[in-house]
């Protein structure tokens, strides 16, 4: 059996969106949309989630996803 590698990646959503578990929610069901997405928890600050993956980091590509959502500016 081998291993699976993740990462987990501090996204600035450069908003603050409370509360934090609802936040990590929204961001979640929009970002689980990229490959290698593996859960959203809630960041540290209210504009910050950590996003897990696999693979590398494509914070442009979420945050403009979502933009594109409405859940950002």
């Amino acid at each position: 059996m081998s291993a699976s590698v993740v990462w987990a990646t501090e996204l600035s959503l450069g908003w603050d969106l409370t509360p934090a578990s609802m936040a990590a929610s929204a961001v979640r069901s929009e970002l689980y949309l990229f490959t290698g997405v593996v859960d959203v928890l809630p960041g540290a600050r209210p504009d910050r989630v950590v996003v897990v993956h696999s693979g590398p980091a494509k914070p442009e590509a979420w945050r403009s996803e979502l933009r594109e959502a409405g859940i950002i500016p």
